[in-house]
């Protein structure tokens, strides 16, 4: 909103009927403007200047230009259109950190084997005293399996954890930007929920989920993103026991 500066009026003037501001900003310049009031036209400059709402946007796309720019280049070089979250870190030094994550999620599992496929994901087994090794389950990435799926602040990345059965065993959260506190996602009591849920089941807030206090849209993203990456991977691995049911 223009703003009449203080001072506009003389001494003994009445408050003008009305007004008119002939405004161009161009950049971040100051302009001139013209004040017509009723008997008279009096010549003001340097009267308006752009909204602060103008100079935060045209900041902000400033940056996210160059920001656009950076990551296409960054892209490019290394190649990240074509990568999955779990290829990346698979070759980094990240994928320590993820293995204790696996590990989270797969408890009964001693081994882990990166499967490269339409779909990465991570299978872990258990070695008996003789040597040999049973599937337990599968870990997976929602960013590779959901990936548009968004919180409040942005992306919700969440490593999962589900047994040959279709059963969730636990889940990790990775990397969130929403709010922390007593309302966050973070909280042992919501992922905590998932353990035991079946893929078949509804897996639905306020049904079988409960929410989380003031986190309405990160909830529901989260377990959004839980839900279909679960069944998804449930699909394409364990089609046929389910459809045998």
């Amino acid at each position: 909103m223009w703003r009449r500066p203080a001072g506009l009026r003389g001494k003994g003037e009445a408050v003008p009927h009305a007004c008119r501001y002939d405004c161009a900003p161009v950049g971040k310049r100051l302009t001139r403007s013209h004040w017509f009031a009723p008997g008279g036209q009096r010549q003001h400059t340097d009267l308006c200047m752009i909204p602060t709402w103008d100079r935060g946007r045209m900041g902000t796309m400033q940056v996210s230009l160059r920001a656009a720019l950076a990551a296409a280049m960054v892209m490019t070089l290394v190649g990240l259109p074509t990568a999955t979250f779990a290829q990346r870190h698979r070759a980094t030094a990240d994928f320590a950190r993820y293995d204790t994550s696996l590990r989270e999620v797969l408890p009964d599992a001693d081994t882990f084997r990166f499967v490269d496929t339409g779909t990465p994901h991570y299978r872990g087994y258990r070695t008996d005293a003789t040597g040999n090794e049973t599937l337990v389950g599968f870990g997976f990435f929602t960013v590779d399996f959901a990936p548009k799926v968004r919180g409040y602040k942005g992306e919700i990345w969440m490593l999962i954890g589900m047994d040959p059965g279709g059963t969730l065993t636990n889940i990790s959260i990775v990397y969130h930007n929403e709010p922390f506190g007593y309302f966050s996602i973070d909280l042992p009591t919501f992922v905590e929920q998932f353990r035991g849920k079946s893929v078949l089941d509804r897996l639905t807030v306020g049904d079988d989920i409960d929410a989380v206090s003031r986190a309405t849209i990160t909830n529901n993203s989260a377990v959004r993103a839980i839900r279909d990456s679960a069944r998804r991977m449930a699909r394409e691995f364990l089609a046929e026991r389910f459809s045998a049911q």
